[in-house]
Protein backbone atom coordinates (compact mmCIF):
# COMPACT_ATOMS: atom_id res chain seq x y z
CA UNK A 1 0.00 0.00 0.00
CA UNK A 2 0.97 3.78 -0.39
CA UNK A 3 0.89 6.46 1.57
CA UNK A 4 1.26 10.15 0.03
CA UNK A 5 1.14 13.23 1.61
CA UNK A 6 1.51 16.68 1.07
CA UNK A 7 2.58 19.46 3.51
CA UNK A 8 4.76 22.09 1.84
CA UNK A 9 2.12 24.35 1.97
CA UNK A 10 -0.53 25.74 4.09
CA UNK A 11 -2.99 23.15 3.44
CA UNK A 12 -2.90 19.42 4.32
CA UNK A 13 -3.45 16.20 1.69
CA UNK A 14 -2.66 13.03 2.59
CA UNK A 15 -3.96 9.89 0.84
CA UNK A 16 -3.81 5.98 0.76
CA UNK A 17 -3.29 4.16 -2.71
CA UNK A 18 -3.05 0.33 -3.65
CA UNK A 19 0.40 -1.06 -5.39
CA UNK A 20 -1.29 0.09 -8.40
CA UNK A 21 -2.09 3.58 -7.47
CA UNK A 22 -5.79 3.10 -7.26
CA UNK A 23 -7.25 5.92 -4.80
CA UNK A 24 -8.47 3.52 -1.51
CA UNK A 25 -9.14 6.73 1.16
CA UNK A 26 -7.91 10.36 1.13
CA UNK A 27 -8.25 13.15 3.84
CA UNK A 28 -8.12 17.07 2.82
CA UNK A 29 -8.09 20.09 5.40
CA UNK A 30 -7.94 23.77 3.24
CA UNK A 31 -6.70 25.61 6.37
CA UNK A 32 -8.46 28.92 6.90
CA UNK A 33 -5.95 32.51 7.21
CA UNK A 34 -6.06 32.13 10.53
CA UNK A 35 -4.95 28.16 11.09
CA UNK A 36 -1.63 27.11 12.50
CA UNK A 37 0.59 24.13 13.00
CA UNK A 38 -1.72 22.09 11.33
CA UNK A 39 0.73 19.27 10.00
CA UNK A 40 2.11 18.70 13.27
CA UNK A 41 -1.58 18.60 14.40
CA UNK A 42 -3.42 16.61 11.95
CA UNK A 43 -0.86 14.48 9.53
CA UNK A 44 -0.35 11.79 12.10
CA UNK A 45 -3.74 11.45 13.65
CA UNK A 46 -5.43 11.38 10.26
CA UNK A 47 -3.11 9.25 8.95
CA UNK A 48 -4.27 6.46 11.67
CA UNK A 49 -7.68 7.22 11.46
CA UNK A 50 -7.74 6.37 7.36
CA UNK A 51 -5.71 3.11 8.19
CA UNK A 52 -8.72 2.32 10.74
CA UNK A 53 -11.08 3.63 7.83
CA UNK A 54 -10.31 0.87 5.23
CA UNK A 55 -8.95 -1.71 8.33
CA UNK A 56 -5.43 -1.21 7.60
CA UNK A 57 -2.46 -1.00 9.58
CA UNK A 58 0.89 0.90 9.56
CA UNK A 59 2.82 -2.09 8.29
CA UNK A 60 0.35 -2.31 5.30
CA UNK A 61 2.35 0.54 4.11
CA UNK A 62 5.06 -0.45 1.43
CA UNK A 63 6.08 3.08 -0.04
CA UNK A 64 5.71 6.71 1.83
CA UNK A 65 5.65 9.56 -1.12
CA UNK A 66 5.23 13.25 -0.15
CA UNK A 67 6.45 16.58 -1.39
CA UNK A 68 9.81 16.80 0.19
CA UNK A 69 10.17 20.80 -1.77
CA UNK A 70 9.98 23.65 -2.37
CA UNK A 71 7.72 25.42 0.43
CA UNK A 72 7.12 25.82 3.95
CA UNK A 73 10.02 25.32 6.15
CA UNK A 74 7.96 23.96 9.21
CA UNK A 75 5.39 21.94 7.38
CA UNK A 76 8.49 19.98 4.89
CA UNK A 77 10.29 19.43 8.19
CA UNK A 78 7.14 17.56 9.65
CA UNK A 79 6.49 15.77 6.40
CA UNK A 80 9.96 14.26 6.25
CA UNK A 81 9.92 13.84 10.19
CA UNK A 82 7.27 11.86 9.85
CA UNK A 83 8.03 10.04 7.09
CA UNK A 84 11.40 8.46 8.31
CA UNK A 85 9.92 7.40 11.42
CA UNK A 86 6.72 5.56 10.16
CA UNK A 87 9.10 4.26 7.29
CA UNK A 88 11.49 2.96 10.47
CA UNK A 89 8.72 1.31 11.91
CA UNK A 90 6.94 -0.03 8.92
CA UNK A 91 9.90 -0.71 6.49
CA UNK A 92 8.43 1.79 4.19
CA UNK A 93 10.24 2.71 1.14
CA UNK A 94 10.86 6.85 0.82
CA UNK A 95 9.94 8.82 -2.25
CA UNK A 96 10.43 12.39 -2.20
CA UNK A 97 9.19 14.26 -4.86
CA UNK A 98 10.04 17.88 -5.75
CA UNK A 99 6.89 20.26 -6.55
CA UNK A 100 7.54 20.92 -10.09
CA UNK A 101 7.96 17.58 -10.80
CA UNK A 102 4.28 16.71 -9.78
CA UNK A 103 2.64 20.28 -11.76
CA UNK A 104 4.58 18.99 -15.14
CA UNK A 105 3.62 15.79 -14.76
CA UNK A 106 -0.14 16.55 -14.23
CA UNK A 107 0.27 19.13 -16.67
CA UNK A 108 1.72 16.16 -19.38
CA UNK A 109 -1.00 14.04 -18.38
CA UNK A 110 -3.90 16.09 -19.75
CA UNK A 111 -2.48 17.84 -22.68
CA UNK A 112 -0.05 17.23 -25.81
CA UNK A 113 -0.30 20.73 -27.44
CA UNK A 114 1.85 22.93 -25.34
CA UNK A 115 4.90 24.79 -25.53
CA UNK A 116 8.96 23.20 -25.84
CA UNK A 117 9.84 25.04 -22.74
CA UNK A 118 6.96 25.66 -20.07
CA UNK A 119 7.57 27.43 -16.72
CA UNK A 120 6.61 25.98 -14.10
CA UNK A 121 5.52 28.13 -10.45
CA UNK A 122 5.27 26.91 -7.20
CA UNK A 123 4.07 29.45 -4.70
CA UNK A 124 7.45 31.34 -2.23
CA UNK A 125 7.47 31.37 0.79
CA UNK A 126 7.30 34.84 1.43
CA UNK A 127 4.27 37.07 -0.10
CA UNK A 128 4.45 37.82 -4.09
CA UNK A 129 7.29 35.55 -4.42
CA UNK A 130 7.89 32.14 -6.29
CA UNK A 131 10.08 28.88 -6.78
CA UNK A 132 10.04 28.84 -10.57
CA UNK A 133 11.79 25.86 -12.83
CA UNK A 134 11.51 25.11 -16.65
CA UNK A 135 9.82 21.67 -17.90
CA UNK A 136 13.26 20.53 -19.14
CA UNK A 137 14.86 21.27 -16.15
CA UNK A 138 12.02 20.10 -13.31
CA UNK A 139 15.00 20.01 -10.48
CA UNK A 140 16.97 23.69 -11.44
CA UNK A 141 14.45 25.86 -9.14
CA UNK A 142 14.78 29.86 -9.01
CA UNK A 143 13.27 31.67 -5.84
CA UNK A 144 12.23 34.79 -7.21
CA UNK A 145 10.11 38.13 -6.44
CA UNK A 146 6.57 37.68 -9.43
CA UNK A 147 8.30 41.53 -10.46
CA UNK A 148 11.09 39.85 -11.66
CA UNK A 149 9.19 37.52 -13.30
CA UNK A 150 6.88 39.74 -15.06
CA UNK A 151 9.78 41.02 -17.21
CA UNK A 152 11.36 37.71 -18.50
CA UNK A 153 8.84 36.94 -21.60
CA UNK A 154 7.42 33.83 -20.24
CA UNK A 155 5.58 31.84 -23.13
CA UNK A 156 3.79 29.47 -21.34
CA UNK A 157 2.79 29.07 -17.52
CA UNK A 158 1.79 26.41 -15.10
CA UNK A 159 1.49 27.55 -11.43
CA UNK A 160 -0.62 26.11 -8.75
CA UNK A 161 -4.55 27.63 -7.92
CA UNK A 162 -2.53 29.95 -4.79
CA UNK A 163 -0.87 31.75 -7.73
CA UNK A 164 -4.16 32.25 -10.25
CA UNK A 165 -4.10 36.06 -9.25
CA UNK A 166 -0.54 36.53 -11.49
CA UNK A 167 -1.25 38.70 -14.43
CA UNK A 168 0.54 36.47 -17.27
CA UNK A 169 -1.58 33.59 -19.19
CA UNK A 170 -1.05 30.22 -16.91
CA UNK A 171 -2.45 26.55 -16.74
CA UNK A 172 -3.74 26.09 -12.99
CA UNK A 173 -2.29 22.95 -11.79
CA UNK A 174 -2.72 21.70 -8.59
CA UNK A 175 -0.49 18.85 -7.00
CA UNK A 176 -2.89 16.17 -6.63
CA UNK A 177 -2.32 12.82 -4.48
CA UNK A 178 -3.25 10.54 -7.28
CA UNK A 179 -0.67 11.91 -9.62
CA UNK A 180 1.94 11.54 -6.72
CA UNK A 181 0.82 7.93 -6.37
CA UNK A 182 1.44 7.72 -9.94
CA UNK A 183 4.98 8.52 -9.62
CA UNK A 184 5.97 6.25 -7.41
CA UNK A 185 5.16 3.31 -9.79
CA UNK A 186 8.56 4.28 -11.40
CA UNK A 187 10.37 6.04 -9.28
CA UNK A 188 13.77 5.27 -6.92
CA UNK A 189 13.55 5.11 -3.11
CA UNK A 190 15.58 7.44 -1.37
CA UNK A 191 18.63 6.90 0.89
CA UNK A 192 16.71 7.43 4.62
CA UNK A 193 19.93 8.04 6.38
CA UNK A 194 21.01 11.53 4.20
CA UNK A 195 17.38 12.69 3.01
CA UNK A 196 16.41 15.78 3.86
CA UNK A 197 14.15 18.71 2.92
CA UNK A 198 14.59 21.13 0.44
CA UNK A 199 13.66 24.43 1.58
CA UNK A 200 14.78 26.49 -1.63
CA UNK A 201 15.52 28.99 0.95
CA UNK A 202 18.06 30.50 -1.17
CA UNK A 203 17.29 33.49 -3.66
CA UNK A 204 18.70 31.34 -6.41
CA UNK A 205 19.07 27.19 -5.79
CA UNK A 206 19.59 24.26 -7.37
CA UNK A 207 17.60 20.97 -5.98
CA UNK A 208 19.87 18.32 -8.16
CA UNK A 209 20.86 16.91 -4.61
CA UNK A 210 17.21 16.16 -3.96
CA UNK A 211 16.13 14.90 -7.22
CA UNK A 212 18.90 12.65 -7.41
CA UNK A 213 17.01 10.56 -5.00
CA UNK A 214 13.66 10.20 -7.06
CA UNK A 215 12.93 9.22 -11.10
CA UNK A 216 10.61 11.49 -12.99
CA UNK A 217 8.38 8.75 -13.53
CA UNK A 218 7.94 9.54 -16.94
Amino acid sequence: MILAFNTSLADLHIGLFSDDGKSLAEYHHLATPTERHIHDALLAQSTEQLLKDINAKGKDINRIVFINGPGSFTGLRIGLSFAKGLAFGSGAKLIPLIAHQVLLRAYESRTTNHEPRITILYPGYEKDSVYMSYSDEPNIIKYLPISDLLKMGIAEVICTSELDAISIPHHIVNIKLQTMAEMVLTADAANTSTLEPFYGTDFKTNATAVSNFVGRGG
